[in-house]
């Protein structure tokens, strides 16, 4: 056999020279079936990952809500007094529930009567946490989306 012969028997050579120019990389075909299921997945997987986001809204919300209910009487009953700093929250305004306004800053602790609240700015997604002081209620107020997110259906939460 020649050198030449050898050479062209070799696997790697037969190979080389069976293939056809353009045989290489993807077809059209086989990238849309891709870019086909990264769409059906994006499409199943994007709102799913909103609506954990609204949740956690929601539910930062009401426990800092509940923390500082606890702060504050943890406060009154030590010293008769107390302060807290009004929090800033995504998609909620702090706000004095007897006159609906929104409060910032440092604020008095509520003695054994008063609400507070954390005012949704949009009820119909997220709910509007509130605690009253003088009956302990905690409650939760809200249309749509909002009862779903921390809200049974009597409004407690």
């Amino acid at each position: 056999m020649t050198s030449l012969q050898s050479y062209l028997s070799s696997p790697r050579v037969k190979k080389a020279l069976s293939t056809k120019p353009g045989e290489e990389g993807f077809s059209l075909i086989e990238l849309v079936v891709v870019v086909a299921v990264l769409a059906v997945l994006a499409a199943i997987a994007i709102p799913n990952f909103t609506d954990v986001s609204n949740k956690a809204r929601a539910s930062a919300a009401s426990s800092t809500l509940a923390s500082i209910v606890k702060s504050c009487a943890a406060q009154v009953a030590d010293t008769g007094s107390g302060t807290y700093i009004a929090p800033s929250l995504n998609g909620y305004t702090w706000a004095e529930a007897s006159s609906g306004s929104a409060v910032s800053g440092s604020r008095n602790c509520h003695g054994s009567s008063g609400v507070y609240e954390a005012k949704s700015d949009n009820e119909a997604e997220y709910a509007t946490w509130r605690y009253d002081v003088a009956n302990g209620n905690k409650t939760c107020v809200g249309t749509g989306n909002a009862l779903t997110r921390g809200c049974d259906s009597s409004g407690r939460w």
